[in-house]
């Protein structure tokens, strides 16, 4: 890397750590551009050049958070039960985001919409293809059974993280380590049930003895 690309990253860093100590300490909404810019010390063209929107920075800390958790992919056995592949992935997203709730209903938004607008994101996801990988061995091994193919299962294990993340980002409780096990959990035995009929209770509860109605009692003649 050449002085000038090593300047350029160094700028791209000052300006996120900055732009994250900001939203972190005052909130997302009540940062904007300007403001990065000020506290930077940079022209408002430079922080563009580096981050089209303000967006973009809670972007980069998704994706910083993500090259963590795929690290923690890649370091696991190819043979390790998806059970605590999907305790690992967990464990990444509560490191990279525990100490940050304030900050994650803003970024499970950002992500989402930046998925659903760029269709080409999602299938190069480095996070998502490694975990298409361990549920494609869980599938082909017998240790999880369903019809929805490894990359639909994939995608609904995200969702149901980026769900748990906000709804805990919201309230604070209960405590992000009982969450994430709560979720796998939630995953895995959706994902055992797709596919199964379900059972109905159909059948009538057995039937008492008729009771005959009550008898008046007849009046004497004399009354």
């Amino acid at each position: 890397m050449n002085q000038r690309a090593e300047q350029k990253q160094a700028t791209r860093k000052h300006l996120y750590d900055i732009a994250m100590a900001l939203f972190e300490r005052h909130g997302y909404p009540a940062i904007n551009i300007d403001e990065i810019v000020r506290r930077s010390r940079v022209a408002r063209g430079t922080f563009y050049f580096h981050f089209p929107t303000k967006e973009d920075v809670l972007l980069e800390a998704i994706r910083e958070g993500e090259r963590a958790i795929v690290a923690r992919l890649d370091a696991l056995d190819p043979a390790t039960p998806l059970r605590a592949v999907l305790g690992e992935a967990c464990a990444g997203f509560e490191a990279a985001w525990g100490g940050r709730r304030e900050l994650l209903p803003h970024a499970c938004v950002v992500a989402l919409r930046r998925i659903a607008a760029v269709a080409g994101e999602r299938d190069e996801d480095l996070l998502r293809r490694g975990l298409v990988g361990h549920v494609e061995r869980a599938l082909a091994s017998g240790a999880l059974s369903s019809l929805l193919p490894a990359q639909m299962l994939a995608d609904i294990f995200l969702l149901d993280v980026f769900a748990a993340l906000m709804a805990w980002g919201g309230a604070g409780q209960p405590p992000l380590g009982q969450v994430m096990p709560g979720v796998i959990d939630l995953f895995l035995r959706g994902a055992e049930g797709v596919g199964r009929p379900l059972v109905e209770q159909t059948a009538t509860p057995p039937r008492g003895r008729a009771r005959k109605p009550a008898r008046r009692p007849r009046r004497s003649p004399t009354s």
